[in-house]
């Protein structure tokens, strides 16, 4: 039996009218939610080393050593993010 042969679809190219779109960039919204994130994780960390300097207890002592080193990372994380955030909208403007 022969085959049939089928046409093949060619896509049409749309061309650019060489205007670029900017982005949306909400830097104010990021950095905003940057800065509740790096409190709230400073004290989570403060909190920490309080009660581990608090507790006698060897498994609370480290129970809270381990949630302050955990804390301490990720609020510097935050504050790592916050410097990049600030020196971007420095640097655009």
């Amino acid at each position: 039996m022969a085959k049939k042969r089928v046409k093949k679809v060619s896509k049409k190219k749309v061309r650019s009218t060489g205007k670029k779109i900017k982005s949306v960039r909400s830097t104010g919204r990021k950095i905003s939610l940057a800065v509740k994130n790096l409190i709230f994780f400073a004290i989570l960390f403060a909190l920490s080393v309080v009660l581990y300097s608090a507790c006698s207890n060897e498994l609370y002592l480290n129970l809270f050593y381990l949630l302050a080193i955990i804390f301490g990372f990720i609020g510097l994380a935050f504050l790592i993010v916050l410097l990049v955030l600030v020196f971007l909208r420095m640097l655009s403007k």
